[in-house]
């Protein structure tokens, strides 16, 4: 059975350690210093051990007293952090605490958002994007969603389930394909941009059928957003997926290089907490999310199927053909 130490003793302890005074502490809570002092004896003959160690006016914590206080600071902040949680829900409405890989937020997420809060007066969204897997379990987020293979970020906190797979193109401005990639001589000349936490030119040069692997020239950056960016700038080819680079082929910003594309081997992950009932905001939003996604993917097929651009599952085999 637990053992339950008297709060009022713990409260008095914490606050005459920290304020370093029996007679600061008195004051913070406002009782005598008598007060602190009694409850302080009292919770040290409970536990049978010395927290302070006495001199004149002044105190200094023992060992374990020094042990006892930085567990108490751990669990008041807790219990601070936590009522004030349920406060400000309690005064602005239900929140949805979203942790998103930074690709999926700024290039999909931010854009489609606005669509849910119209549709759900009362329900707010906080939304952190971070580098992709980290999950920061320490933190209270009530969805994450990140990329990868299944499974791939197991963890007993979460629950994951697949979201999407999507479409990887590759891509450019229409002024860079006629200028290197109208003529396989030049191909050799073709500055690539390489998203190095996920490379797939060489697989999708195999399911494709293209034959071009060598890349001479190129340049890696550490999101897919970024490589996109500067494909958008007109200064390279890059492999994009089709979350990221749908609007931009569309408005004709980018052409997708060669008629075909290769449906991902991962996918986005939508993990939730494990052994949590859900509420009734974040049923709303999961069932809005896979609407407004999947919404999404019909219109990617249709864009990429209207340019005659080849969908190629990875059950395919590739075709043997120099080029696509």
């Amino acid at each position: 059975m637990r053992k339950r130490r008297p709060l009022t003793a713990l409260r008095a302890y914490e606050a005459a350690a920290r304020l370093g005074s029996v007679a600061a502490a008195a004051d913070e809570l406002n009782v005598t210093r008598p007060a602190i002092s009694k409850q302080i004896r009292s919770l040290e003959l409970e536990m049978g051990l010395a927290l302070l160690v006495r001199t004149g006016n002044s105190i200094r914590m023992t060992a374990e007293g020094r042990e006892l206080f930085v567990g108490l600071q751990e669990a008041f902040q807790l219990i601070s952090v936590t009522t004030e949680r349920l406060a400000s829900r309690a005064r602005l409405g239900p929140k949805i605490r979203l942790l998103v890989c930074r690709d999926f937020a700024s290039s999909w997420l931010a854009a489609r958002i606005g669509e849910f809060l119209i549709g759900n007066p009362g329900i707010s969204v906080e939304i952190t994007a971070d580098t992709n897997g980290s999950f920061r379990l320490n933190e209270d987020f009530d969805f994450r969603i990140f990329y990868g293979f299944y499974g791939s970020h197991a963890s007993g906190a979460l629950t994951e389930s697949t979201l999407c797979h999507w479409v990887d193109v590759p891509v450019c401005t229409p002024h860079y394909a006629n200028e290197f990639l109208s003529a396989k001589d030049r191909l050799t000349d073709v500055h690539f941009l390489i998203d190095d936490n996920y490379d797939v030119w060489d697989e999708w040069c195999d399911y494709s059928g293209f034959r071009s692997k060598e890349r001479r020239h190129v340049t890696y950056f550490n999101e897919t957003t970024l490589c996109v960016s500067v494909a958008c700038s007109g200064d390279g080819l890059t492999i994009s997926d089709s979350f990221l680079s749908l609007s931009a082929i569309t408005s004709g910003q980018l052409v997708v290089a060669f008629p075909a594309g290769l449906t991902s081997a991962q996918s986005y992950s939508l993990f939730s907490r494990a052994n949590h009932n859900p509420t009734h905001a974040e049923i709303k939003f999961e069932r809005w999310l896979r609407g407004a996604v999947q919404r999404h993917q019909e219109k990617v097929v249709g864009e990429l199927t209207s340019q005659g651009i080849r969908i190629i599952e990875r059950s395919e085999a590739a075709d043997g053909a120099d080029s696509p």
